[in-house]
């Protein structure tokens, strides 16, 4: 019975649940999609969008902790490398960005769910290409990186929307709720 924050299945639940994210998350870094027209994206930003839809703000932050801690040890958990020189440089702006995203609050309504992960996105790719350019120190590289990432954030946008909405009317077909 989950009755509040503070009880201990509501607790284990979520507990439960980040792993899992952290798992699709690592899993989606590693996941480079093609889908033709010179659009290719990794699905890690669509694990962050649906963690942090589901998880209480406190979770999401303990995962996307965790995830950057691997990764600044060397386990291999991003797309492009590992270890401190690795995510202290260029890619420094997207961790930013994943951790910021998590104090975006979860839409009360559902109507507003789309916009939500557009938010997340837009807070990722924002900081990304504001800390490539602090390493590249021009411009046109990283405003070409936000139209190679566009595409790809609007759909993994779209597409964590529809599993939002088949996960909600599945649930509330079974009377249950995440």
């Amino acid at each position: 019975m989950l009755k509040n924050k503070t009880t201990s299945p509501f607790t284990l639940k979520h507990l439960l649940l980040a792993g899992a994210f952290l798992l699709l998350l690592t899993l989606g870094a590693k996941v480079d999609l093609d889908v033709g027209y010179s659009i290719t994206f990794t699905l890690q930003t669509l694990a962050v969008c649906l963690a942090y839809y589901y998880l209480p703000i406190r979770f999401r932050l303990g995962m996307i902790g965790m995830y950057l801690a691997l990764g600044i040890v060397g386990v291999p958990v991003f797309n492009g490398g590992a270890g401190w020189e690795y995510f202290s440089s260029w890619p420094l702006g997207f961790f930013t960005g994943f951790a910021l995203a998590a104090f975006i609050p979860t839409p009360r309504q559902h109507k507003h769910d789309l916009l939500y992960f557009g938010a997340i996105h837009a807070v990722i790719v924002a900081l990304g290409v504001l800390v490539m350019f602090y390493h590249g120190g021009s411009a046109s590289s990283p405003l070409k990186v936000v139209i190679e990432l566009l595409p790809g954030a609007i759909i993994k946008s779209i597409i964590a929307w529809f599993i939002v909405i088949a996960i909600n009317r599945y649930l509330q077909a079974k009377g249950r709720s995440l």
